[in-house]
């Protein structure tokens, strides 16, 4: 089986925190040749990959160094949010295209010494089964304006899925920061609010 292959053609925007759209999926077209409208009928969606953010996955705490992890020790904090997505069928059907949208919001904390952060992320693609066949880690440069304590960016990403006897929905594309054992832990405790 052919792997998928991911395009990495970023498009960044700087902008203050705003709210950001949700994703739960995208939809795409197939052509089939117009046998559909010659009997009056809409032509059926081809399904696209489902997206999801891996629970856990869609916040970051970057600590200065050192042991202490308490509010004061914060230099930056990150929000990852899907926010569009399609699909497309290239090759004949034998592969699909996705472009996704994803938004990474940044907030400057206390111990920060810097305006700017690099924030890791990945994008897998996994069967619905669960089994990863792809995955891939970015990192998402921010840079805060003086004076200013937040911003955000949107990275478009793109990838290609084979597709052998499947299709798109058969495939799941799966987003999030790529945490340390350390940040995977803290984002596992019970919030105190």
């Amino acid at each position: 089986m052919v792997s998928p292959v991911f395009f990495s053609s970023k498009i960044r925007y700087s902008a203050l925190l705003s709210a950001a759209l949700l994703l739960s999926s995208c939809s795409g077209s197939v052509d089939t040749g117009g046998i559909f409208s010659m009997f009056g009928a809409k032509e059926p969606l081809a399904p696209c990959p489902q997206v999801e953010v891996l629970p856990g996955a869609e916040a970051i705490t970057i600590f200065r160094e050192g042991k202490g992890r308490d509010l004061v020790d914060v230099r930056f904090e990150g929000l990852l949010t899907p926010v569009s997505g399609e699909c497309q069928y290239v090759d004949d059907d034998a592969a699909v295209e996705v472009s996704l949208l994803l938004r990474i919001d940044a907030t400057k904390g206390p111990a920060a010494d810097s305006q700017s952060e690099e924030f890791p992320f990945f994008i897998a693609i996994a069967k619905k089964s669960g089994k990863i066949i792809a995955k891939r880690i970015f990192s998402s440069p921010i840079e805060i304006p003086e004076g200013r304590r937040r911003a955000a960016v949107q990275e478009e990403m793109e990838q290609r899925i084979p597709l052998s006897g499947t299709t798109g929905g058969d495939y799941v594309i799966i987003t999030g920061f790529q945490l340390t054992k350390e940040q995977m832990e803290l984002s596992m405790q019970p919030s105190s609010k």
